[in-house]
């Protein structure tokens, strides 16, 4: 009897499915790095674009100063990327940072061959709808201080308009989800207005507002306030009823209930939301910038193309791409920060 119960409480013998998976993990443990490989492949793509950079001239349609200095920062890349990689076998958070990385390093590089032979080495794609990367870096430095001005402009009208829709938008959330009459009288509204794109209210807030950057600032607070309310809502609605009825049993008041249970549980829900007016901000942006507004990227772009300089029109709207961009990326790790214990549960 006692024999049959040590039996059947002994752990079961490995199978042979656990075997092998256990030996496919050590085999992956005891596998060499691919890190240095990508790593020189990916040094080798940005060299292979400097001394095509360098060493073939330029056709007579692209003679830009700027080849040798656009050459050399490929170079300078190609050095980066060797060194990252060298450093990675010491550093397992720099080898799984560049691991995921490198492919895309190599693809840049790839781009920026295709992009020089089709335009500077050849001459296929002509000016002036066509630029050379030199000539984008060439306009970029002429422009320096107008760009560093559009740029700081552009900032400055952004990061005003995503707070105030960001700070007005959640507490609306908050009201119209929390309180049934709030509800009742402002989601309809929401519904109807808030779909309509900020840009169709151009003539009305220009018209109306005191001065031209206090309506651009309307009109970003408008794109971003509409998505942020939308979703602050599901997420308080959303929130468990067993919740409320844990913190009212443990005496906690409407106070308590707002900020410390529905506000937390809707985070996700909110960022979601300040995710998509942040992405549709950049559309208002740029339109704002063209009425009344007389600095920004938006504003430098539209000003180039009336003159039909279009490699310095490329160079802003690469300057766009890095910024949007950075501002994307920004706000993800910012969500990730604070919904730290959301970690592998839900992801963008």
């Amino acid at each position: 009897m006692v024999t049959d119960q040590l039996t059947a409480t002994a752990p079961a013998p490995a199978s042979a499915a656990d075997d092998e998976v256990r030996a496919a993990l050590d085999r992956r443990a005891a596998a060499p790095p691919r890190v240095p490989l990508w790593g020189t492949a990916s040094a080798g793509a940005w060299i292979v674009a400097a001394v095509l950079v360098l060493a073939v001239p330029d056709t007579t349609r692209f003679r830009v100063d700027a080849t040798t200095a656009f050459g050399i920062v490929l170079a300078v890349v190609a050095a980066v990327i060797a060194v990252a990689a060298a450093v990675s076998l010491q550093s397992e958070r720099t080898r799984s940072a560049l691991s995921r990385r490198l492919p895309w390093a190599i693809a840049g590089a790839v781009w920026i061959v295709v992009w020089e032979l089709s335009t500077a080495k050849s001459g296929w794609l002509a000016p002036p709808y066509f630029a050379a990367p030199q000539q984008l870096l060439y306009e970029a430095f002429n422009d320096r201080g107008i760009l560093a001005r559009s740029l700081g402009s552009s900032l400055v009208l952004l990061a005003t308009g995503f707070l105030i829709g960001l700070i007005v938008g959640i507490a609306t959330g908050v009201l119209i989800g929390w309180s049934e009459r709030a509800d009742y009288w402002v989601h309809p509204a929401l519904l109807y207005l808030g779909p309509v794109p900020a840009i169709a209210w151009i003539p009305i807030v220009f018209v109306a507002a005191p001065t031209s950057f206090l309506g651009a600032v309307f009109l970003i607070a408008l794109t971003v306030w509409f998505p942020v309310t939308l979703l602050t809502r599901a997420g308080v609605v959303s929130t468990p009823r067993a919740f409320y009825d844990v913190a009212q049993t443990l005496g906690a008041d409407t106070r308590f209930l707002v900020t410390r249970i529905s506000l937390p549980s809707a985070l996700p829900s909110i960022f979601t939301g300040a995710f998509m007016g942040l992405g549709m901000s950049f559309a208002t942006l740029t339109v704002a910038e063209n009425f009344g507004v007389n600095a920004g990227l938006g504003w430098y772009i539209n000003w180039k193309k009336g003159w039909s300089a279009y490699p310095a029109m490329y160079a802003a709207i690469l300057i766009m791409v890095l910024f949007c961009g950075g501002l994307l990326i920004a706000l993800l790790r910012t969500r990730d920060r604070v919904l730290r214990w959301q970690k592998d549960l839900t992801r963008w």
